[in-house]
């Protein structure tokens, strides 16, 4: 296993800079060529060794600049909302909501790989191609910055459109998303980024 992993390093030296460059311009070049998304997604949550702990359906809308809708349905509710400035996280089971601004760092909001500023992606993240068949392609990204909320972040493409996101912490968990017949670049209305408390839950505030 450690020789395999040293074969693995070593191959990683080898590759020319130009490699690590042009994964970096492709992707840049795919997430620009999507403004919105909606889409059904199913979400699956590893444990180390690979074994099932959770799993979540819902619902994804996503619109550039910095906006997005993440609507958790089951087992457990929960609703995600960004405006492009503040993001508010609603607990319904625990009938609480957590407000702050949005930060400006795709490792702090993963989602803002789908709607922020993809020219910027290259500071945060180092990137490489980890997969390719046909027109299928996966890029993996791992933060220059050590202290972000996971090790190991990836986002694959059927064609132009994005079908599955993959995080990995330091404890080895495992969190997958896979997007269902995602539709790409419709209009969405304005109003799905707009979030209103809800009466009698409890407010935590961030600024």
């Amino acid at each position: 296993m450690i020789k395999g992993i040293g074969v693995i390093a070593a191959g990683l030296v080898l590759l020319p800079i130009s490699a690590f460059a042009d994964a970096a311009g492709n992707l840049a070049a795919l997430l620009d060529g999507v403004d919105s998304i909606d889409t059904r997604f199913e979400q699956v949550i590893l444990d180390r060794d690979g074994s099932r702990m959770q799993t979540a359906t819902g619902h994804m809308l996503v619109k550039r600049p910095r906006q997005f809708r993440w609507h958790a349905e089951e087992p457990f509710e929960q609703l995600v909302v960004s405006d492009g400035d503040r993001v508010w996280v609603h607990d319904v089971d625990l009938e609480q909501v957590l407000e702050r601004p949005l930060g400006e760092e795709v490792g702090e909001t993963p989602a803002l790989l789908l709607s922020g500023d993809s020219s910027k992606i290259a500071e945060e993240f180092e990137i490489t191609e980890v997969a390719k068949q046909g027109r299928n392609i996966t890029y993996q990204l791992k933060p220059k910055n050590k202290e972000q909320l996971f090790d190991v972040l990836e986002i694959s493409f059927k064609g132009a459109q994005p079908s599955a996101m993959r995080l990995e912490d330091s404890l080895g968990q495992k969190t997958v998303f896979e997007f269902i017949k995602p539709k790409i670049n419709i209009a969405i209305d304005a109003t799905s980024f707009e979030f209103a408390i809800p009466e009698g839950v409890d407010v935590i505030r961030h600024e």
